[in-house]
């Protein structure tokens, strides 16, 4: 038995980002975006509109930490209106931040009682959500939750509820053509490592399967292509739609044990979150032999290959696109490793995985990870 839910309107294609305007007519919304040129472009094209929003927030950082959380909130009470939606233009960062804000709008205490109480997130008639993702990646234009850091307490939070999900997704590859190469490489992998996680997951089903295949079918055909072809919109396309295709799947399972395993990466070494959370794909795809013979067979589609000739294919295409997969190359201690995996397997996202640390360890080995 199974069930499958997901309410995101997505509106996909060139040239759709100016359906934003008959989105919001007549509407109150405020933008939250960086504020770097390529960002601002947009979010001006709606301010010389007739319906300008209330306000436009910039001060978004890479990796939303609850401090910087804490200023918009100081921001967002000065308006003194009722807000109908929240724009996000942006990446993963920025729908993150719109989703705190929707939430917990300027209750600071809220947001505190989550984040350092642990209390479960108090969340009342959220404001709406209309997500301009611009870049390919999180999918959290498609997800209900969104990922808060407290770096000053070295810790990472999942805000979950169901009343977060965007009421719409307007994904137009075209501007996601002028982002560079590094960015692109991180977030396509962290899409691959989104469909993939949802494969080897106790909450797979056969729709999120589906959709994690050709997820990852495209991010393998498709990253090497515009990583040297960065303007290419059609393939950008078609990045895009992979980026759909695996939130679509991860949505429904959240991901495993790759995603817990990035986070300390990501938190304490500085490797970015797509990095991070992919370059143990090759390690865990052979772990999976002998496991689970649904999940073995779901991975066999994406490769057409057993799973240790699977692995091996996927850590060339790691290596094609310059993804450190050892220990050495992303500059972890052995010891610190292994207190990450042995955490990382007691973790919320650990359980969600299907295979075992025993299996794990052996291919990291075997992989060539010390």
């Amino acid at each position: 038995m199974w069930n499958y839910f997901n309410p995101v309107e997505i509106i996909f294609g060139e040239n759709r980002f100016k359906e934003v305007h008959d989105a919001l007519k007549n509407k109150n919304y405020i933008i939250i975006t960086h504020p770097e040129d390529i960002f601002r472009k947009y979010s001006d094209e709606l301010n010389s509109s007739s319906n300008p929003p209330l306000s436009i927030m910039t001060d978004v950082q890479p990796n939303p930490d609850y401090k910087d959380i804490l200023e918009l909130q100081n921001k967002f009470s000065l308006l003194n209106k009722n807000i109908d939606y929240i724009l996000a233009i942006g990446g993963g960062s920025v729908t993150d931040t719109a989703k705190a804000i929707a939430a917990f709008k300027d209750k600071q205490e809220y947001l505190t009682d989550f984040v350092r109480n642990k209390k479960d997130p108090k969340v009342e008639n959220p404001i709406k959500i209309i997500a301009v993702p611009t870049t390919s990646g999180t999918s959290s234009e498609l997800t209900c939750w969104a990922t808060i850091w407290d770096k000053e307490k070295n810790n990472k939070l999942s805000l979950a509820h169901k009343s977060l999900y965007a009421e719409k997704a307007i994904i137009d590859p075209s501007i996601m053509a002028d982002k560079p190469l590094g960015l692109t490489i991180s977030t396509g992998l962290d899409a691959l490592s989104h469909s993939m996680e949802s494969i080897w997951n106790i909450n797979a089903n056969p729709i999120s399967a589906s959709h994690a295949i050709q997820a990852s079918k495209l991010v393998l055909e498709n990253l090497p292509l515009v990583a040297k072809d960065l303007k290419n919109v059609e393939l950008r396309s078609n990045i895009a739609l992979a980026c759909v295709h695996a939130g679509l799947a991860f949505s429904n399972t959240k991901t495993a044990i790759a995603h817990n395993l990035s986070y300390p990466i990501t938190l304490n070494y500085g490797i970015q979150h797509g990095i991070a959370c992919s370059f143990t794909l090759p390690i865990i795809t052979r772990s999976m032999m002998g496991i689970d013979g649904v999940a073995e067979d779901r991975l066999k589609l994406i490769f057409n290959d057993n799973l240790e000739s699977a692995s091996e294919k996927l850590a060339e295409f790691m290596r094609l696109l310059e993804v450190p997969l050892n220990l050495n190359e992303i500059k972890v201690p052995v010891q610190d490793w292994n207190n990450i995996v042995d955490d990382a397997f007691l973790g919320e996202r650990g359980k969600n995985f299907i295979g075992n640390k025993e299996a794990f360890t052996s291919s990291s080995k075997l992989m060539g990870l010390y």
